[in-house]
């Protein structure tokens, strides 16, 4: 991202992944696949591992985490950085940095300080390495998968390093070529086929995708090259040609993944982010001359494909009355509005969850996604800037002018959120 709103911001704000996304806090059928063909030979896959001989039980593993979570949970409630920063393996810079970033994110949004985080171990699994597997239940019931090792006396929020999970190799599904590492064979085939689903829904929803084979990066660590964004759960890269875009995907079983509906699994919830950054593949290749006129036309388009209304979050910002505007003129410098999405300080994944309304409101008021197209072919007819520039358009599209486009949207919002 990919969650319903309120989840996702509490997850992490771990987005779709694009500017990059769906991040904030703790982390919160079409067509089938063919087989994927066998992978190239590759070093020997480190997964499950007994545990050495010296090394605690598993109740004690489970205790020492436990201490861990609750002093996590802590330092969200407590907005306490110093106390955070001792749940986390202080031997990997990578894993720090999404942790702090992460909560830093969550503490300046809008639910920093309004929840009361709970965390408890309720099984793990030995990895290869002397690393442990949690998996976490949060308060609200969400669901996390996150890595720990050994540090001292203490087990701590972790991860293995490149050079730990040994060489990449490549396998295929029908539509997409795979850079994988065995540390995550058991999720890779999982997630081709999710690829594979994601792709049927956008062009259920679209009309037509590339028939090309794109590249996917299956990441399963946070602290690989070249590095991500810690709010991006999966992203979409551009090239100048075709055959060099890249899809890159953080995949679950450590703490890049953020949480889940433990009652539905991580695989809805990647299916949605990968729908999402898939559109943004179509858009480009697919509907070149309406990319790039507005981010909320781009991250909207995606978020209405993958069906991502982050209602939880924007039902609480329509109460609140802190609804992010389509055009800010108070800074122009650096806009705060959903035309510039992108260059928001705070609250992106809300930003997210209103360009979604945005794109709704059109299919649902305007003639739907044809509707949407007609309106983006007359944002990018328009001369000018700002509202004078969506005056034109809309008025062009459907004889409206910007200030009813806009009273119309807000009155969409207060209806359907």
């Amino acid at each position: 991202m990919r969650r319903t709103m309120l989840a996702l911001l509490l997850t992490a704000v771990v987005l779709a992944g694009c500017s990059q996304p769906q991040a904030a806090a703790p982390t919160a059928a079409p067509a089938a696949p063919t087989a994927a063909a066998a992978p190239t030979a590759a070093p020997a896959a480190p997964t499950a591992a007994a545990a050495p001989a010296g090394t605690p039980d598993d109740a004690a593993i489970m205790s020492a985490i436990q201490s861990t979570l609750d002093d996590y949970a802590k330092a969200y409630n407590d907005n306490d950085q110093t106390l955070l920063e001792s749940t986390v393996d202080p031997g990997n810079a990578p894993i720090r940095r999404l942790i702090e970033e992460r909560f830093n994110t969550f503490q300046a949004s809008i639910f920093g300080g309004g929840i009361n985080w709970r965390f408890t171990v309720k099984g793990i699994e030995r990895r290869d390495l002397g690393f442990v597997l949690a998996h976490v239940d949060r308060q609200d019931g969400g669901r996390a998968d996150w890595i720990f090792s050994q540090v001292g006396d203490r087990w701590l929020l972790s991860e293995p390093t490149e050079k730990q999970l040994g060489e990449r190799y490549t396998f295929e599904s029908e539509h997409f070529i795979y850079q994988a590492y065995h540390w995550s064979d058991d999720v890779n085939q999982q997630v081709a086929e999710l690829m594979e689903r994601a792709r049927a829904k956008v062009i259920e929803k679209l009309g037509t995708a590339p028939e090309e084979k794109y590249q996917v990066n299956l990441r399963p660590i946070f602290g690989l090259t070249p590095p991500s964004s810690p709010g991006a759960l999966a992203w979409y890269q551009a090239a100048s040609r075709p055959r060099g875009d890249r899809m890159q995907i953080n995949l679950p079983g450590g703490f890049q993944f953020g949480t889940y509906d433990p009652a539905v699994g991580w695989q809805e919830d990647l299916f949605g982010t990968l729908a999402h950054e898939y559109t943004h593949l179509v858009h480009t290749r697919s509907f070149p001359q309406y990319y790039g006129l507005s981010d909320w036309t781009i991250e909207g388009l995606a978020e209405w494909v993958s069906d991502n209304p982050r209602a939880g979050e924007v039902s609480a910002a329509v109460a609140s009355g802190k609804i992010i505007p389509i055009i800010n003129r108070d800074n122009l410098t650096a806009p705060q509005d959903l035309d510039h999405l992108s260059l928001l300080s705070q609250d992106v994944s809300l930003g997210y969850g209103l360009a979604y309304s945005l794109v709704a409101y059109v299919a649902d008021t305007y003639g739907g996604i044809d509707g949407f197209w007609k309106l983006c072919g007359a944002i990018r007819a328009a001369s000018g800037t700002g509202e004078a520039r969506y005056d034109k358009a809309l008025q062009s599209a459907f004889g409206v002018s910007y200030q009813e486009f806009d009273a119309g949207w807000r009155a969409y919002l207060k209806q359907n959120y």
